[in-house]
């Protein structure tokens, strides 16, 4: 009797273990397959959001590369237009100067006779001579505006001196011109670059209601710096963010071709630029 029921205890806690060893196997085969689908989810999710992450800074660039290359096409209209414009002043002041001073020179040349005193010929001589004179200066000063002469043969830093005092002879505003450069300037940009601080000075003269203009240059790592401010009225948000004017793209335009930048410094009243050449 004793050994029939040591039996039963001994099946009883077999059948027990066994119980518990399928249970616990079917919790860790649970927990296994509980992980592998939350790794399964967070892999997915990471996969999901990358792509997500991967389209947006796609949308972007292309948004970007779309917006400078709108930017790029404003410039080289600009730059276009500028240059048809510059034809046009030459070709008007080519036909309204010279053109017709040499129409009126033909008039002269046409009434000289044999039938003329001498007193009559020397008048219409001193005629020609003064309006051959007159042609000379007109060309000189168109060539003069296409290329300075001062910039020519005496260089850059020259020829601002040149430009800044001629603004200051006007008497119309104060200007200051610094000049601490240590490296030469490539002769190649020194046009572009009279250019743009002609322009910024031409701006300020027409729209910004200023009286002082300060322009200092310097160099920084063998980068050029030229920092120009006036004390006007400035420019506005609007201006600044649609960089609106043709003044501004053409100083832009000529900025392009130098690989050079443009930023617009903040100041209480007027305006403050640097510009960084390479």
């Amino acid at each position: 009797m004793g050994t029939t029921c040591h039996h039963k205890y001994s099946t009883n806690v077999i059948l027990y273990h066994r119980i518990m060893g399928q249970s616990e196997e079917a919790i860790t085969l649970k927990i296994i397959i509980i992980g592998m689908v939350v790794i399964f989810l967070l892999s997915l999710s990471v996969i999901v959001f990358f792509i997500i992450y991967q389209r947006r800074l796609l949308a972007q660039q292309k948004k970007h590369q779309k917006a400078e290359s709108d930017y790029q096409k404003e410039l080289l209209k600009t730059s276009i237009q500028s240059q048809e414009e510059e034809r046009s002043r030459i070709a008007k002041e080519l036909h309204d100067d010279v053109g017709a001073m040499l129409t009126t020179t033909k008039l002269y040349i046409g009434q000289i006779s044999s039938e003329l005193s001498p007193d009559e010929l020397s008048m219409i001589s001193e005629k020609i001579s003064g309006f051959f004179d007159d042609m000379i200066h007109s060309v000189r000063s168109i060539s003069k505006d296409l290329r300075p002469v001062v910039l020519e043969k005496l260089g850059f830093t020259e020829a601002i001196d040149s430009l800044v005092q001629t603004v200051r002879d006007s008497g119309k505003i104060k200007i200051s011109f610094v000049n601490n450069t240590t490296d030469s300037i490539a002769k190649t940009k020194e046009l572009n670059l009279y250019r743009i601080i002609q322009e910024l000075i031409t701006n300020t003269l027409k729209h910004a209601e200023a009286s002082k203009i300060k322009i200092e240059m310097k160099n920084l790592n063998k980068i050029l710096i030229i920092v120009y401010e006036d004390d006007g009225k400035g420019l506005n948000q609007e201006q600044l963010q649609y960089r609106k004017g043709l003044g501004l793209k053409n100083i832009e335009s000529r900025l392009s071709v130098l690989s050079g930048s443009i930023d617009f410094l903040e100041k209480k009243s007027g305006m403050k630029v640097e510009l960084k050449i390479p």
